[in-house]
């Protein structure tokens, strides 16, 4: 085995260690820019198309995103470096709509070499972000790219609505008053054709 000593960078590699502060964007949330973190697309970077992974730090004090959770997109959590007082903020929506007031969020505890795992889905979705305590947190945060993907915010009663299917991607955010549920009758399907086409 040889080991290249060629001073080029191959694409397929991002030395986080080695990255200067300036490599990272400043991200405030689109739903509420108090909520932000630096952040580098490490996916982007090298390449990848069906799986998102970024590279954060979240300064003290601050709040990662606004809560949220994702219908189609799975998403995790990798605590690289976590201080005191570093939490994940998890808020549960009540099992039935309308089932009354809306309960307060909740905060565990997050340590260095925590893995955090959010499956996709509405039923028994977990709201989540990350707030650093008096240390920044340095973390790993990825998930897969469905080509549709909506993001729900339950205490803002939002959703941001995500087309990654033309190639690029368009969002939308919409107001929880605003959707309007519409129903709508299967095709018909010729005897014999069921499955063809579907």
């Amino acid at each position: 085995m040889t080991t290249s000593s060629s001073p080029s960078k191959p694409p397929y590699l991002v030395r986080t260690a080695e990255l200067p502060a300036s490599a990272l964007d400043l991200r405030r949330h689109p739903m509420d820019s108090a909520n932000l973190r630096y952040s580098l697309s490490l996916g982007d970077t090298t390449g990848l198309t069906r799986t998102g992974v970024h590279f954060c730090r979240l300064p003290p004090g601050e709040t990662s995103t606004t809560l949220h959770h994702h219908t189609h997109d799975d998403e995790w959590y990798y605590i690289l470096d976590a201080g005191e007082r570093a939490v994940l903020v998890l808020y549960e929506p009540p099992a039935e709509p309308g089932a009354g007031a809306k309960e307060a969020p909740r905060e565990e505890g997050i340590k260095s070499g925590d893995f955090i795992g959010f499956k996709a889905g509405a039923k028994h979705a977990r709201a989540h972000a990350l707030r650093a305590g008096s240390k920044e947190v340095v973390y790993l945060v990825g998930g897969s790219r469905e080509p549709l993907d909506m993001s729900v915010y339950p205490l803002m009663e939002k959703r941001l609505v995500v087309d990654r299917s033309g190639g690029g991607i368009q969002t939308w955010a919409v107001d929880d008053k605003n959707v309007e549920t519409v129903h709508m009758k299967p095709p018909a399907v010729s005897p014999g054709q069921e499955g063809d086409n579907a």
